[in-house]
């Protein structure tokens, strides 16, 4: 029986759930129109989002953009050939870099979105010109149907992998793999992406917070 290795450290299990989570959160809100929690919501992936990008550049390796990035061609070499790897395979890297770029859009729309269901506009749309708010706001409507197609996408392709090449949403479960192989994994303590993300967090809530928790 080989034996597991840690592959996934803390940080980057917690950061994928925890997204997955956040943003049906943030469908749901936004379909029913509460606001209040709608934005704390925001805030919270908003911060989560600050410290997967900061610890995608200073984390574990497996955590590392610059460790996973990969050329199209070499992409496409995988997808024909799929195969364990300990971490991101090189497909993946478009997908990830995909879902950051839609979230964070539709995170930064939603700031400068206005809304006449909802019971206050987002914090930046005071200080924009009108033009701007209205093409956030058509954004931000459009982009989340984008985002939750990419997501349903994403998923599809996970539980494939998974049932015919290696089981990714078991090892992102437990962090540890037992068929992967390649370089050695420098995993870092994940103390540092807490506290960046709770800081991060801490600051949004203190701009917004106590308007939204009046509105709760």
């Amino acid at each position: 029986m080989s034996q597991k290795v840690k592959v996934w450290d803390l940080a980057v299990r917690f950061f994928h759930w925890s997204q997955l989570l956040l943003i049906a959160g943030l469908w749901y809100t936004g379909e029913e129109g509460l606001t209040a929690q709608h934005q704390l919501l925001a805030y919270s992936l908003l911060a989560l989002v600050v410290a997967r990008l900061v610890w995608g550049v200073m984390g574990s390796s497996t955590a590392r953009f610059s460790r996973f990035a990969a050329t199209p061609a070499a992409a496409v070499r995988y997808l024909r050939r799929p195969q364990p790897v300990n971490g991101h395979n090189p497909a993946s890297f478009y997908m990830i870099v995909l879902l950051l770029s839609l979230t964070l859009l539709q995170l930064l729309t939603g700031l400068a979105t206005f809304d006449n269901s909802y019971m206050s506009d987002g914090p930046l749309v005071s200080l924009l010109p009108a033009g701007w708010v209205d093409v956030a706001s058509d954004i931000h409507k459009i982009n989340i149907n984008i985002l939750l197609a990419a997501i349903a996408v994403h998923i599809v392709a996970a539980l494939w992998h998974s049932v015919r090449v290696h089981n990714v949403l078991l090892v992102m479960c437990s962090g540890k793999d037992d068929k992967a192989a390649g370089a050695p994994l420098q995993l870092k303590n994940s103390a540092w992406f807490f506290l960046l993300f709770a800081a991060v967090l801490a600051l949004l809530y203190y701009w917004q917070g106590s308007k939204l928790m009046a509105l709760l």
